[in-house]
């Protein structure tokens, strides 16, 4: 399948003020964390669920499943948002088939990969596992997969068809929309799907099989599907090592996080917030820059400069150009935003009272994070771009699984100095009338 020539060009470099790129980018950012902050309260009641319960090793796929989403999703509204911007989805035709072989594509990209989310259970499961165990891991995740990644595709083209229809810059706005709602929609499907299997375990184990059998013959005809299309052949060819390798540093993280969270156990309600949040804001700033640079190279224009043009930190966050000035508002937005979501965490109750330095600690570490996650953006997209890699496929997987990595660490060392100097309670037993502690 060949998209057809754009008939129009929004041009958002001339167009966008740093007004409009802030009003578009606050309120999906804002829903964003509420959905982060009730992906963590899930996560924490989770715990003591059906499928948990039976299948306690279960937990280690969680990250893995919630980053994949993660991934899948986010390079889709990246390249969406390029396709839009770049004028290709403008005839009702045009729209239709960009959707049709995006969406093919997530299919078969979510069911291969997510596949692999049983293998850190497998190595480091705590529990025997048999393997009508291994049947139902395979098959929660896989299901879980498919079904999230449905049901966020059609969120994403929704999205980036409304923003074109409104005169707004999609980049801005798609990844926040797909964060608000994906990791609670992940955790979600897991647990409802993962009960099912587990009661259809003990009376129909080759319905099971079957069932396992038609979702790869889905994620098949997703391949011949995206195949047709020159956009997503070019995914379907390239676009598995970087969710691979993202993946590994996701899990990586994941198996740090639990153990950390023996130590600290209300650290697991913090967890998808700083990650999550970090992710988002420079998976925004990465799908801009890459719109630019095929901008850049549709009209003509110089593409990139030399890499060393883009290492001085100061060019990053306070030059005259459009990264730095994105990367102002997107800091300016994370900091006064994570004061607000860590006092509706505690709304809940973490097992402990919010104190002034740890609020102070908090904020500064995810304004850590994404400072860092800023500055390595601007340079690694155009890497890539440099060496013939799109961005949009490739980039927002590396940055969001390096945001879930340092976001970890962070969030460790924030709990470590508040216990270290403030009296933080350390163990699970001072964590007493909590659900964290039991």
């Amino acid at each position: 399948m060949n998209v057809s020539k754009p008939t129009h060009v929004f041009n958002v470099a001339e167009k966008e003020s740093k007004k409009q790129f802030m009003a578009e980018a606050l309120i999906p950012f804002l829903f964003a964390g509420l959905g982060l902050i009730l992906a963590g309260i899930m996560l924490e009641s989770a715990e003591g669920s059906e499928f948990f319960s039976k299948l306690p090793d279960a937990v280690i796929m969680v990250p893995t499943l919630v980053g994949l989403k993660g991934n899948l999703e986010m390079t889709l509204s990246s390249r969406l948002s390029t396709l839009a911007n770049l004028g290709f989805m403008e005839t009702r035709k045009d729209k239709i088939k960009v959707a049709l072989s995006n969406m093919a594509l997530i299919q078969c990209q979510a069911i291969a990969v997510s596949s692999l989310a049983v293998i850190p259970v497998l190595l480091v499961g705590e529990q025997p596992i048999t393997f009508e165990d291994t049947l139902c891991l395979l098959l929660s995740a896989v299901v879980t997969a498919s079904l999230a990644s449905l049901i966020l595709s059609l969120l994403m083209v929704a999205v980036v068809i409304a923003a074109r229809h409104w005169k707004l810059n999609p980049d801005n706005i798609s990844t926040p929309v797909a964060a608000s709602l994906g990791d609670v929609s992940t955790l979600y499907i897991l647990l409802s799907v993962g009960t099912l299997v587990c009661h259809m375990r003990d009376l129909h184990i080759t319905l099971l099989i079957v069932i396992l059998l038609f979702f790869y013959a889905i994620a098949i005809v997703g391949a011949v599907i995206a195949a047709e299309d020159r956009f997503t052949l070019e995914v379907l060819k390239n676009g598995w090592w970087p969710i691979l390798c993202a993946m590994m540093i996701t899990t990586f993280s994941g198996l740090v996080l639990k153990k950390s969270m023996q130590t600290y156990p209300p650290l697991a309600a913090f967890q998808p917030l700083i990650n999550g949040l970090g992710g988002n804001l420079v998976a925004v700033q990465a799908s801009r820059i890459s719109t630019q640079l095929h901008r850049a190279r549709k009209n003509r224009e110089i593409e990139v400069r030399p890499l060393s043009h883009y290492i001085n930190p100061w060019r990053a966050f306070f030059g005259k150009n459009e990264d730095a000035s994105a990367a102002q508002i997107l800091l300016g937005i994370s900091i006064p935003s994570n004061i607000l979501f860590i006092f509706i965490i505690f709304l809940f109750g973490v097992g402990f009272h919010n104190t002034f330095p740890f609020t102070i600690s908090f904020v500064l570490v995810c304004a850590i994070q994404v400072t860092i996650l800023l500055y390595i953006c601007q340079i690694l997209v155009r890497a890539m771009w440099i060496m013939r890699i799109d961005p949009d496929n490739s980039a927002i997987p590396f940055l969001t699984a390096l945001g879930d990595l340092i976001g970890s660490l962070l969030l460790i060392f924030c709990f470590w100095s508040q216990w270290k100097y403030f009296g933080l309670p350390v163990s699970a037993d001072q964590y007493t009338g909590h659900k964290f502690g039991h």
